[in-house]
């Protein structure tokens, strides 16, 4: 049974799902400190299905620096949940210890290292593609999550929630079957030789945190295994986001970031990040990171917009042949899909979340 409408929430270095000025309004902030939710006095429920009233009266979200620290604090039920995925906290142990209180979401996010096409060797198609048969998927997932990741292995753009996926791996050793069996470092040192780029100074820009130094180490050793002069430029998320996103940086190669559209719709796997038109030359930034431009995907991915309105089974059917397309011209290396893993206290009840946007917060229960 759920508890009363009073008892308050805590979660950890997570942001509510609390759209618009509903239920609850910001009573307190602490920059990077806490942040804490009562409940708005001039909300009114006219609604249940369009914005329930919520069950906690407070909810305070507060950001504690130290993974294991957060887990803790939940396992001792002075905290009610924590994203362990966002901090690269491992899954099983804490499946197995605590079965009823982990809650794997649906992997509708694709984790993927960018290549700028405009900038060389990356303007190589074969040089691309090189990197892609070379990089070893499943050591990646290891290096940035352990053993026991939930992520699941993908080669291609589009992850397999949603409608118009169709299993597809050109980049892996042995059988083509759609599956991703491992890397063919012979065929991309072929594809590298072939491409004429080999000895090439490559630089990668890598986010360090949570084990993404030895993913830079992991990506130069690669890169001068396929021929290339590589460096490793290991920084913050922070100053990773805004120097890749500025094309005027002129940045070679990024590692690893994730993509997740605002929509379970295929359009938007394609149409903000890899379309001609979503590539800017402003410096404020582009999300087309890899500057990536084909006309023939524009012309296919306006054809399948405009058939999801009158023909849903079509629209799929060309989203479909978009991925694929893009998957060929290696504008990125996908690496996963993955989705935010919350472990919760005993107390919380009613768990609910919107595969977008996380938990909802003001629909638990807590004891």
């Amino acid at each position: 049974m759920p508890a009363p409408p009073g008892a308050p929430s805590h979660a950890i270095n997570r942001a509510p799902f609390l759209p618009g000025t509903g239920p609850y309004m910001i009573s307190q902030y602490r920059p990077n400190a806490s942040l804490i939710l009562t409940r708005n006095p001039y909300f009114r429920q006219w609604s249940y299905a369009a914005q329930p009233a919520g069950y906690p009266n407070v909810i305070h979200i507060k950001q504690l620096a130290d993974p294991r620290k957060q887990q803790s604090a939940v396992a001792a039920g002075t905290a009610d949940l924590v994203d362990i995925t966002l901090n690269g906290q491992p899954y099983h142990p804490l499946a197995v210890q605590y079965p009823t209180r982990v809650y794997p979401g649906v992997k509708i996010a694709t984790s993927y290292m960018f290549l700028n096409t405009r900038q060389p060797p990356f303007t190589s198609l074969k040089a691309r593609q090189a990197v892609n048969y070379a990089i070893d998927r499943g050591r990646i997932i290891r290096l940035l999550h352990g053993s026991g990741s939930q992520e699941t292995v993908t080669c291609q753009i589009l992850p397999a929630g949603l409608p118009s996926y169709q299993r597809y791996c050109p980049y892996t050793a042995g059988p083509k079957d759609g599956f991703w069996h491992g890397p063919d470092l012979s065929k991309a040192r072929r594809l590298a030789k072939q491409s004429g780029t080999t000895n090439v100074p490559v630089t990668v820009w890598n986010i360090a945190s949570n084990g993404g130094k030895r993913v830079g180490a992991y990506l130069a050793q690669l890169l001068r295994l396929l021929g290339y002069r590589a460096d490793v430029r290991n920084v913050s998320a922070a100053q990773w986001y805004t120097t890749v996103t500025n094309p005027h940086h002129k940045i070679q190669m990024g590692a690893i970031t994730a993509w997740l559209a605002d929509f379970p719709t295929a359009s938007d796997y394609f149409l903000p990040v890899l379309t001609c038109r979503s590539f800017s030359d402003d410096p404020a930034g582009t999300l087309n990171i890899a500057e990536y431009c084909s006309p023939r995907v524009d012309k296919l991915a306006s054809k399948a917009q405009t058939a999801q309105l009158t023909d849903p089974a079509a629209a799929r059917r060309l989203w479909a042949r978009v991925d694929r397309i893009v998957t060929n011209q290696a504008p990125w290396v996908p690496i996963s899909n993955t989705s935010p893993t919350i472990f919760a206290s005993a107390r919380v009840g009613n768990y609910q979340e919107s595969p977008y946007y996380g938990p909802l917060l003001d629909q638990i229960w807590v004891r």
